[in-house]
């Protein structure tokens, strides 16, 4: 794993109001590291997530992702993240190709660029044989790895996964978890959030919100060594409950 920072935040705030969602977090992501971002609903890792996206401007503090300015300069951090949201993102009355093609274009990619990578993601999936099968059509976990494909299509260095095995059989999350394992391997950063803390022992390192601040950031070895716990789930109830709001 290189030792390059990608993603840094500095004392990174965000109020509604007099509401504090994300309260002086500070904390930076290594290329080609696995970084779990954990909390309760609530805790405001959501909201900390859409401001490293570039989708929604600091109150206070900076943070920088990809080299660029998340408060000053979104677009440019948008043009150079992959994102998977929770909810499942691909066009379900599009084929398989179709949306790749798609979100190629969006991603600015050239039309033989996009068919060069359409070719390699169906062949790296196995699904050569669905290309013209609509989305809507395909079993859930199919979805997921293949919106996971897509939000790399055009090969970002860091990708923002948001909670994304939800709802999916615990053998279809492991295979998820092969493809993040091949990015980081490649080099690319994955930045994802989980509720499953089986998951978050894949994690390199993870961190865990409370109250919009970050209670815990270690490695998830070092977590459970220091609360002498063998389980990850511990860690985290222990320090979930002390959460103050609701």
């Amino acid at each position: 794993m290189d030792t390059e920072s990608v993603i840094t935040a500095d004392g990174l705030t965000k109020k509604f109001g007099s509401f504090t969602a994300v309260d002086n977090i500070s904390f930076s992501v290594r290329r080609g590291e696995i970084f779990g971002f954990l909390g309760a609903n609530g805790a405001g890792k959501t909201t900390a997530m859409r401001m490293l996206c570039g989708l929604s401007r600091p109150t206070a503090g900076r943070a920088a992702v990809a080299g660029y300015d998340v408060g000053t300069q979104p677009e440019q951090v948008k043009r150079h993240i992959g994102y998977m949201s929770q909810r499942f993102s691909l066009y379900d009355d599009l084929t398989v190709a179709e949306n790749m093609r798609l979100f190629g274009g969006i991603y600015g990619m050239g039309g033989k660029m996009i068919r060069r990578k359409t070719d390699e993601s169906l062949r790296s999936l196995a699904l050569e044989d669905e290309r013209d099968t609509l989305v809507g059509s395909l079993p859930l976990g199919w979805k997921q790895k293949l919106a996971f494909t897509v939000a790399t299509f055009h090969e970002p260095g860091i990708v923002f996964l948001d909670e994304p095995t939800g709802g999916v059989d615990p053998v279809t999350r492991r295979t998820f978890w092969e493809l993040i394992y091949r990015a980081a391997d490649s080099g690319t950063t994955v930045f994802v959030t989980t509720h499953y803390m089986d998951e978050a022992e894949y994690c390199d390192r993870v961190s865990i919100m409370v109250d919009g601040r970050i209670a815990a950031l270690d490695t998830p070895k070092a977590l459970k060594a220091a609360m002498d716990t063998d389980n990850l789930y511990d860690v985290f109830y222990s320090l979930a409950r002390k959460a103050e709001r609701s």
